[in-house]
């Protein structure tokens, strides 16, 4: 079982996760089309709930996400005040 990522009391993880695939012009099948293409096994159902901080998110998809959103594992733990999640 892939270790997971709890955000259940701060889902910080999914509002970078939508940030950075808005930031970078992409739509949730977008990016749920490459995961799949990296092996994942994700659903637009899932992504979203991810994103809306329900569902926790594993390691490897984090590790994925970095390739497809061109970021560093970090991002995903940005805490910084002046960003737009709501994009």
């Amino acid at each position: 079982m892939a270790e997971r990522v709890n955000q259940h009391k701060n889902p910080i993880i999914g509002k970078n996760i939508r940030r950075l695939r808005k930031e970078h012009g992409m739509k949730s099948i977008d990016v749920i089309t490459k995961l799949q293409l990296k092996g994942m096994n994700i659903n637009i159902g899932t992504f979203s709930k991810i994103e809306n901080g329900y569902n926790n998110p594993s390691v490897d998809l984090l590790i994925a996400l970095t390739d497809i959103l061109d970021c560093d594992f970090n991002a995903f733990f940005d805490t910084e005040k002046n960003h737009r999640i709501d994009l």
